[in-house]
């Protein structure tokens, strides 16, 4: 039979209590609780973030320190990171397999008290994950350009990441030679980013390129558009070349050529 004081310690390490989950979302847990992690994309990461301190359970009755967070019950091919111990908040991250199907998959986060010096037991969660191809789209405008030679034509990009986690997504044309580029944009979770893609033509000509834009989390998780420029010689398109500097005259005629420069700026 137990003591009282002894009875007292375990009825309070035994009790109910909420920890603080502080990202991706603010939320209470408890023991056992399900936490959803919302949509992620194969062999992307998320990383979760505990705040230590609890304000009930333990010795005295008034809370404490947990001092790591693990994860296990990964699905095959997952991998993981636990927390550092005595970090302050916990963190943790669970990183899809890169060739993860689509479909609902599930983990386990433990936080623990070394030891049980505090007298907190441990907490386990239940962490649910969508994982799905689709957490990524683009945009190209205007997809067709028309100008002439000598104006720039510009492509705006955007990528959107409508995933629960940030991504990096390397950005690429092909297909316009002289004008192929590839640039990585970081892409915050739930957020879009816009880049430009500026080409100059010289000729009149036809010119296609391909925009695409791949995770580096993973080869899934990719889109690809096309893009047309046409470049074609027209007395509008020469005064705005004028702006540009492409095209020279004599200099008695620099003033009348400047003038009709300006005025075509005038004109869109």
């Amino acid at each position: 039979m137990f003591s009282k004081p002894i009875l007292l310690v375990l009825l309070l390490a035994a009790a109910s209590f909420s920890i603080s989950v502080l990202a991706p979302q603010a939320v209470e847990v408890q023991n056992g609780d399900t936490l959803n992690l919302g949509t992620i994309g194969p062999g992307q990461t998320v990383s979760i973030v505990l705040d230590r301190k609890v304000t009930a359970g333990g010795i005295h009755g008034i809370g404490g320190l947990y001092d790591q967070a693990q994860v296990y019950d990964l699905p095959k091919g997952w991998g993981a990171s636990d927390s550092k111990l005595y970090e302050d908040p916990l963190q943790v991250t669970i990183s899809a397999a890169p060739d993860a199907t689509e479909g609902q998959y599930s983990a386990k986060v433990k936080i623990i008290d070394e030891n049980n010096g505090e007298g907190l037991g441990e907490i386990v969660l239940n962490i649910k994950l969508n994982v799905t191809y689709d957490v990524m789209n683009f945009d190209v405008s205007p997809p067709d350009i028309k100008v002439g030679p000598g104006q720039p034509a510009r492509f705006a990009i955007t990528v959107t990441n409508k995933g629960s986690t940030s991504d990096v997504f390397q950005v690429s044309s092909t297909g316009a030679k002289r004008w192929e580029f590839t640039k990585p944009v970081f892409v915050p979770a739930q957020s879009s980013k816009t880049i430009y893609y500026e080409i100059v033509p010289l000729e009149e000509a036809t010119y296609k390129a391909s925009i695409n834009v791949v995770s580096l989390a993973s080869k899934k998780i990719a889109d690809q558009k096309n893009v047309t420029l046409t470049v074609h010689s027209t007395l509008l398109g020469d005064y705005k070349a004028m702006n540009n500097g492409v095209i020279i005259f004599p200099i008695y005629e620099t003033i009348t050529y400047a003038f009709a420069g300006f005025i075509s700026n005038f004109y869109q």
